[in-house]
């Protein structure tokens, strides 16, 4: 958690500060990333920024916090049990993060980054913390359409979960693989990851939603 004096900073150098260590961890990882790079281009002391953070992980989860918050209003802006079929809500999170994407690009390319980001060796353990911590979370989508009769009861549901989560993933890995998108470069003129590509986008959610839907679905007599 940020210090009181950093919390006592006028917003703007707030920002300042966040920005551009968020910049900073969007291209490298977190081992890559380097304190004293952010602040020689802020024009600040390397160590004002342990004034305002225990460590460099502690400034890390900062910047964790902050995006997560940010997205939360757009995925929460959605509910379950306002949908008939899962797969039209699971589509409909997709077009909710291209609209965050598109709001708060600086934000999305963080996030989209993390994942190799906590993969770095110094912090395998945060990694690993947050994967259980998401495909429990998958698990727990899992368990709640099969509740409701929609989803086969017949297979591990960790297994399901752990699937369900490495859709979403795929997605994302597919559009870099073809290069139909290049988070390096649009985070240089600081433009959304899917700038002019939603179509692309949701073409290839709903290819993977007709690839996995017969999988998952429990076959209606």
């Amino acid at each position: 958690m940020p210090k009181e004096t950093f919390l006592k900073l006028n917003e703007a150098k707030r920002k300042q500060i966040t920005d551009a260590f968020l910049k900073e961890c969007a291209v490298k990882t977190y081992d890559e990333a380097s304190v004293s790079v952010v602040v020689k281009k802020l024009g600040i002391a390397k160590g004002s920024i342990y004034q305002y953070f225990d460590n460099k992980l502690d400034l890390f989860l900062y910047l964790i916090g902050e995006c997560s918050a940010v997205k939360m209003p757009y995925v929460e802006s959605i509910k379950r049990e306002d949908y008939s079929d899962f797969w039209s809500y699971f589509r409909d999170l997709f077009l909710c993060g291209y609209r965050f994407d598109k709001e708060n690009p600086l934000q999305s390319h963080f996030l989209h980054s993390l994942l190799e980001n906590l993969n770095s060796p110094s912090i395998k353990h945060l990694f690993k913390d947050m994967m259980k911590q998401t495909v429990s979370a998958f698990e727990g989508i899992v368990e709640n359409e099969i509740e409701l009769g929609l989803f086969k009861n017949n297979m591990p549901i960790k297994t399901m979960g752990f699937l369900l989560y490495k859709v979403g993933v795929s997605i994302q890995e597919e559009l870099l693989f073809e290069g139909a998108i290049n988070p390096l470069k649009s985070i240089e003129s600081n433009s959304p990851i899917y700038e002019g590509k939603k179509e692309l986008l949701m073409q290839k959610v709903d290819d993977y939603i007709a690839l996995v839907k017969p999988s998952f679905n429990k076959k209606q007599l």
